[in-house]
């Protein structure tokens, strides 16, 4: 890797490859060109790119970059036109009908002496003046809907997106990304531009948006790098260099074909519009009757055709008549006043940082009975500190210095923490430190950070020794990585108490020494630190540490180390840790005041049971003397049906849940006849909030996956 103030220096006439050719390259997935090239590597230099593998690209190159390759923005639509909007309305069947019958009206009362005399033509201008004011007003609000749609998806289509640059990592919107950036994935990440994976740490990457092919796709970086914009990671992890953005990546391609509407209307404003449409249609077959009736009775009584009693109670005023009961019955109002009402809701629930993506939610979430809701980041704060803990044999009731700690458990942690964890810390302007990533992780950040340790540099120096990550997941409750260390394999895991303790045999001493763990003492800790840590409301994590032989890493098949519990077993306990995560101020005035609509929430979350609990009553929404639930995932999946249906309107904290509880809950309220609203923020809340009535996505906390999959989204994450 070429340090990045080199590359700097390189002019664009010397790329051996130009912006055309690597445009060419990336669209035809030119694999052949790619290894000539000699690779990621090579086509930085053959490119000119001025980009490094491993420091990112360097900042007083970005501006370079986006100016020889263009930025990462589409062509958005033409703006809106109050013309286009104008006669569009005037287009709509009743207005039609109605300046027919304005006309018909002004030109009557303007020929016809008698009709003259009293202004008869006065009431045709009333009916086309009343006719142009809802055509304008029509125009207008198409006008500023069309208007606000655009401001709404240039917010809905702006991503923050993880980098590397200057060597530092930093977090910049989708729309500054160059040609050149290295780009941090994680799972349930949206990939924004065209890139070529660098790192793989089991990447597979969804390309259904684009291919169609409902099997996710695993990536590496020899024989299929190229990940398309457009697509969302499915699992695993990984670094791509991007080569290719805005209208030359495969999403900008596309996005030129096909143009997003945005303004369909909602199923209340359609069967509205449908009700009005079939009134005026009534309306117009009775003027219609009436008038025939009328004039065939004229034409018996006078025995035909009189043309001195046309204008004496005769067809005229048969015709006028007609005209009164079509005006009186065409409700034309009625579908735009729906409109405008539906867009004040939506703009009113913009200020309370509340992004609609599909209008209908608004109807709705107005009716809805029921809420399930996550915990952590709704409900609480997101702001997760280390408190207390076990470490190293020892209960402590504050993060313990680390020379009262093991040298050989301090180095352990801190190599932990950092190698198991994909998030990272950032100084803001204002002297604060903001979490980027899993705020679990963010926390143990901290307490390394209060150690003396720098997870960065840990980072960079073992880098190269990392020969195995697998993230965490919501089956298994848990993440480790493995790493090379001094002709030995090394696992370090960290996961949910319980879970974990689960697959330790031994625990590391105050004294530095390794001692079996016993099922009495396992069931001890369980007790006594795990279960009276959640029982205050804390997240219980433990984190522990293997060995495998070094044979392992080319004596295992590539099957055997896909699969996580391989490697997770026999672990060495090093510490549990309590953090904090305390309730948002307002959610308890918030819980009550749903409870006093009729609506129940219930919380539904994958903490211990005990944390769960804890939390619920802090909000008020648990309280065993109503005789409220509480169950955990695996209980709650395999109650008899007849059971769980006679629970499930006491049922108040779901906890340790998978998402497929969370689906199944949604599933069983929905089939009870209830409305239900669902909150969540990862990758695998994207079934439920789909099948629920009115999806909720978290906008700070919450996956692109889990985003798209959402009608609104939360943009504070405030319940």
């Amino acid at each position: 890797m070429g340090a990045p103030d080199l590359l700097v220096t390189v002019e664009a006439k010397d790329a051996a490859i130009s912006p055309d050719e690597l445009v060419r390259i990336n669209k035809d997935k030119d694999l052949q060109a790619l290894r000539s090239a000699g690779g990621a590597q090579g086509l930085i230099h053959a490119a000119n790119l001025g980009t490094d593998l491993h420091h990112g690209l360097p900042v007083e190159r970005v501006e370079a970059n986006r100016a020889r390759f263009g930025a990462n923005v589409f062509p958005g639509r033409p703006p809106p036109s109050f013309l286009a909007g104008f006669l569009d309305a005037i287009q709509d069947p009743m207005i039609v009908i109605l300046l027919i019958v304005a006309i018909i009206t002004i030109i009557v009362g303007a020929a016809v002496p008698e009709q003259r005399a009293h202004n008869g033509w006065s009431e045709g201008i009333a009916v086309l003046v009343t006719a142009l004011v809802v055509v304008f007003i029509a125009a207008g609000q198409d006008y500023n809907k069309e208007l606000q749609f655009q401001k709404l998806n240039k917010l809905k289509d702006l991503i923050d997106i993880k980098v590397i640059r200057g060597g530092k990592q930093c977090v910049v919107p989708n729309t500054e990304l160059v040609v050149g950036d290295i780009v941090l994935l994680d799972t349930g990440d949206k990939i924004v531009a065209d890139g070529l994976c660098v790192l793989n740490q089991g990447l597979v990457v969804d390309e259904a948006s684009l291919t169609g092919e409902s099997d996710p796709i695993k990536k590496n970086t020899e024989d299929d790098p190229w990940c398309r914009s457009g697509t969302t990671v499915n699992e695993g992890a990984g670094r791509i260099l991007l080569v290719a953005v805005g209208p030359e990546s495969e999403w900008g391609r596309t996005m030129a074909l096909v143009s997003e509407a945005g303004d369909d209307m909602t199923p209340l404003q359609e069967q509205l519009k449908d009700l009005a449409t079939k009134i005026s249609k009534f309306g117009v077959t009775v003027a219609v009757v009436c008038f025939l009736a009328l004039f065939i009775k004229w034409l018996v009584v006078n025995k035909g055709w009189n043309n001195d009693k046309v204008n004496d109670n005769g067809p005229l005023q048969f015709l006028l008549y007609a005209i009164t009961i079509t005006v009186v019955s065409i409700p034309e109002g009625l579908p735009l006043a729906v409109t405008l009402t539906l867009a004040y809701s939506m703009k009113k629930m913009m200020k309370d940082n509340n992004f609609v993506r599909v209008l209908s939610a608004c109807e709705t979430m107005g009716g809805a009975t029921a809420i399930c809701s996550d915990k952590t980041g709704t409900l609480t704060e997101n702001r997760m500190t280390v408190t207390k803990g076990w470490f190293c044999g020892a209960h402590s009731d504050e993060v313990p210095a680390p020379e009262a700690l093991p040298r050989e458990a301090v180095v352990a942690l801190g190599v932990n923490v950092a190698m198991t964890s994909k998030a990272f810390l950032i100084e803001n302007e204002d002297g604060t430190t903001g979490f980027v990533g899993n705020r679990t992780e963010c926390a143990l950040l901290i307490m390394c950070r209060k150690w003396g340790i720098d997870y960065k540099a840990e980072r960079e120096r073992l880098h190269a020794d990392l020969f195995q990550l697998y993230g965490f997941s919501s089956e298994r409750k848990m993440s480790c990585c493995v790493m090379r260390e001094g002709g030995k394999l090394v696992v370090y895991n960290k996961g949910a108490a319980e879970w974990v303790l689960k697959r330790c045999t031994s625990q590391m001493t105050a004294q530095g020494r390794v001692v079996p763990l016993s099922e009495a003492e396992k069931a001890a800790l369980i007790e006594n630190e795990v279960v009276a840590m959640a029982s205050t409301g804390l997240r219980c994590i433990a984190l522990t540490t293997a060995s495998l032989p070094a044979s392992d890493a080319t004596d295992k098949p590539a099957d055997w180390w896909e699969d996580a519990s391989n490697v997770d077993q026999n672990l060495t306990l090093l510490a549990i840790v309590g953090i904090k995560d305390p309730v948002r101020q307002e959610v308890p005035d918030a819980v009550a005041t749903c409870q006093g609509a009729g609506i129940t929430v219930r919380m539904v979350t994958g903490d211990n049971i005990h944390t769960a609990r804890h939390i619920a009553r802090e909000c008020g929404l648990f309280d065993e003397a109503q005789g409220h639930v509480a169950l955990e995932g695996p209980v709650f999946r395999t109650m008899p049906a007849a059971e769980l249906m006679d629970m499930l309107p006491r049922l108040r904290v779901l906890a340790r849940s998978s998402p497929e509880d969370k689906l199944t809950l949604v599933r069983l309220l929905k089939g009870q006849g209830e409305v239900v609203a669902v909150t969540g923020d990862g990758t695998n809340d994207a079934p439920a909030l789909k099948e629920s009535d009115v999806g909720l996505a978290m906008g700070i906390a919450g996956t692109e996956v889990a985003k798209e999959a959402a009608d609104i989204i939360i943009l504070d994450d405030n319940f």
